[in-house]
């Protein structure tokens, strides 16, 4: 007769306990949402999927646990996209301006609720318990960086990324929203855009050497930032990409996690939110004073060098209610997310998408074939949809059709259930390898952090997210045996020198 043993007998129990709970839980919810009303059903879902977003936020801070794993940022951006948002539009607030489609009322409860499938499969991926077990016993990454601090060589790294940044800013316009799809699809494009990432790898090593375990060295960081900072946020305004310089800071604030553990949770939430809303109000206010003439786009050095000083005269005439609006405003209409997928419910069988499920088995062949070479490479659809659905040629848009809309365009509901339990088991792979496991290493931190502002963007197109993230981390190995060889012939010469004497 067959048998099991007793601990793998009750941890099937378990297992099937808490899945037979998820479904009565999934239907019971279901069927209370139901008999609301309609004008109730919608925000009743939204709610519940904000309560599922936030959880792992909340665990984080009362368990007083890691709050740069994946999930924290990926629920906090459900959260804005599918939660904040819609509530606001429900409710009618000026801050939810209307959104570019039309005619998705009757789609957008249904959008939150697909949300809220692939939100909590993606937590089912990611907290699996066997699945935790068996990332641990990977092999561990060996890679280690020189002791002693190579200050020279990481200012030469950050100075090659300035210049990448530089020239593309001067070269390419000053937003990249100025930029159209074939623009952003050059080689030469892509390249000075990698080069320009070496500025922030180059941040990161430099935070492990002055984040130590026996002694943090606050001068150094001090000195760091009061360089790097202006910088970076020179180029955060120009570019309109505002969570450059925030993501740069968080990856820095958790290095200091990885290193030295000492991070206060809710202190560091504070900083990050009061980060992003400085960094939205001054974007945004820049924009529209540019749109309005009065700030001139910077069109050589000299016009960079003087357009903080303009912009900083803006921001005191504007005053602190206009700015605080102008942010609120810029990030609720910024995360539209479920409207994005209410457009797709809507009319995503309307229209001829030349999507298929193949490519996403492609993505390292994406990332390492130029398009010089591979001219037929697929482009990104996201401008594809954007265009179908409003009946207008054109690829410039910032239409983000989300990872949920992404696996629902290609696969239907199928598509969302098994790409969102995949991404689940991806993330698990990436934090439980690099940081969360016996004996991790500060080269392991460093290509989490790095990797930790690519992949959370799940209200992006999964194709463009994860080609860069594999460039990144690319990049970032060959920068490190880069920065560890240059160390080990400095070593050498230093050693020769003393050798030969006075």
């Amino acid at each position: 007769m067959l048998t099991l043993d007793r601990a793998v007998q009750s941890r099937l129990v378990v297992a099937l306990l808490v899945a037979l709970g998820a479904a009565v839980a999934g239907a019971a919810t279901a069927l209370v949402v139901s008999l609301l009303p309609d004008r109730l059903a919608t925000p009743a879902l939204a709610v519940t999927l904000s309560v599922l977003a936030l959880a792992p936020t909340l665990h984080a801070l009362l368990r007083r646990g890691d709050l740069f794993q994946p999930t924290v940022l990926i629920g906090l951006f459900f959260f804005l996209d599918f939660g904040m948002r819609t509530l606001l539009v429900e409710a009618g607030s000026d801050l939810a301006e209307p959104f570019i489609f039309v005619n998705i009322d009757d789609t957008r409860g249904t959008a939150v609720a697909l949300a809220m499938v692939a939100l909590a499969l993606t937590y089912a991926g990611y907290y699996g318990p066997w699945w935790r077990r068996a990332v641990r016993r990977l092999p561990r990454l060996s890679m280690s960086l020189p002791e002693r601090a190579p200050w020279t060589v990481l200012g030469l790294i950050y100075v090659v990324g300035v210049i990448a940044r530089g020239v593309l800013l001067l070269d390419r316009g000053a937003t990249f929203a100025s930029l159209d799809l074939e623009e952003r699809l050059t080689d030469d494009f892509n390249v000075l855009l990698q080069l320009g990432g070496l500025s922030q790898f180059a941040v990161l090593l430099a935070g492990v050497y002055a984040f130590r375990r026996d002694r943090v060295r606050p001068g150094a960081i001090a000195a760091g930032l009061a360089v790097v900072a202006p910088i970076e946020a020179v180029f955060t305004v120009a570019f309109g990409a505002k969570h450059v310089f925030v993501f740069l800071l968080v990856g820095l604030a958790g290095l200091h996690n990885y290193r030295v553990r000492r991070l206060g949770g809710f202190k560091f939430l504070l900083l990050v939110a009061s980060a992003v809303v400085v960094m939205f109000g001054a974007v945004t206010i820049y924009r529209d004073r540019v749109h309005q003439g009065v700030i001139e786009r910077p069109a050589d050095l000299a016009g960079l060098a003087t357009a903080p000083a303009a912009l900083a005269g803006e921001l005191v005439a504007a005053g602190p209610g206009q700015f605080l609006h102008a942010a609120l405003r810029t990030l609720v209409n910024r995360h539209t997310s479920g409207e994005t997928v209410a457009s797709i419910l809507a009319y995503g069988d309307t229209v001829d998408l030349e999507v298929t499920g193949v490519d996403l088995a492609l993505i390292p062949a994406f990332a390492f074939v130029p398009r010089a070479i591979w001219s037929d490479k697929p482009a990104p659809f996201s401008p594809q949809v954007s265009s179908a659905f409003r009946g207008v040629a054109g690829n410039r848009t910032s239409f983000g059709i989300t990872h949920t809309g992404d696996l629902y365009l290609r696969h239907g509901l199928a598509g969302v259930v098994v790409g969102s339990l995949a991404l689940g088991l991806l993330y698990r792979l990436i934090y439980g390898w690099l940081v969360d496991r016996p004996g991790a290493t500060a080269v392991g931190a460093v290509l989490y952090l790095a990797l930790f502002w690519r992949i959370i963007f799940v209200n992006a197109e999964i194709i463009p997210v994860y080609v860069q993230a594999i460039r990144s981390l690319v990049v970032g190995l060959g920068l490190m045996v880069l920065v560890g060889y240059a160390a080990q012939l400095f070593a050498r010469s230093a050693r020769h020198a003393s050798s030969q004497g006075p």
